[in-house]
């Protein structure tokens, strides 16, 4: 059974590696995997982000602008990154994980719980963003890695029109143990997903959980990822990643 996860000790721990490094680093830093983007773009995206998170999680309401990139350099970049997760620490953990609260997700759970579990993955892939970008990368957690394909799956794949995928396929990761059955929807270019393994899916990959995440999020290549394959290239071939 896959341990439990503290989304706001997660999200703190992967926010304190990010300002350490963004302190210490060159802002400039280029991020290769995410086109023109320099370390400070990760830095001024994700604490956007955080500020939208804040702002919803706050007022219970997903009225009101998206989040926006800050312009900030240097010092106040560092500064200002700080702030707006210590203000979104403050509003996910003065509500209770069950408190209603409005999402851009259909069909989630209208929750606190969905904003720290989302800010969560969020910040652990721009952590890892920077941290490539700087030659500098750590293990991101199995756990929290596993939790991430979950929360990936639910929010980025059931949910959204223009999937490439073929036919079915199974997704499954080591250490934890964990495994997911993706299948072509009746509405072209929507996938169906389903929690362990199916007879239908005859196409599968395996391995490690931080390496099927870094895929799914489109920071690792398939063809370059040490994951295993089973059945037809094409269907394997089909399962594409997101990026930012």
């Amino acid at each position: 059974m896959q341990r439990p996860i503290d989304h706001h000790d997660a999200i703190a721990a992967a926010a304190c590696r990010i300002s350490g490094l963004i302190r210490a680093a060159d802002l400039t830093a280029s991020v290769p995997h995410l086109g023109r983007w320099k370390v400070r773009d990760v830095a001024g995206h994700l604490g956007g982000v955080h500020r939208w998170a804040t702002r919803i999680v706050s007022t219970r309401s997903m009225d009101g602008p998206s989040f926006t990139k800050s312009k900030l350099a240097g010092t106040e970049l560092c500064d200002w990154f700080d702030a707006g997760v210590e203000d979104l620490l403050v509003a996910l953990r003065a509500n209770k994980a069950d408190d209603h609260c409005p999402n851009f997700n259909p069909g989630s759970p209208d929750t606190v719980a969905w904003w720290s579990r989302r800010q969560t993955h969020e910040t652990t892939v721009h952590r890892w963003d920077i941290e490539r970008a700087l030659g500098c990368t750590t293990q991101i957690d199995p756990a929290v890695a596993a939790d991430g394909i979950d929360e990936y799956l639910d929010v980025f794949v059931r949910t959204r029109g223009k999937q490439t995928l073929i036919a079915p396929l199974t997704l499954a990761t080591t250490r934890p143990s964990q495994a997911w059955t993706l299948s072509p929807a009746v509405l072209p270019g929507r996938v169906d997903v389903e929690d362990g393994r199916s007879a239908e899916a005859t196409s599968q990959v395996v391995g490690r959980p931080e390496t099927l995440l870094l895929v799914l999020w489109g920071r690792l290549k398939l063809s370059e990822a040490a994951l295993k394959t089973h059945g037809d290239p094409a269907v394997v071939a089909s399962l594409t990643g997101r990026r930012r």
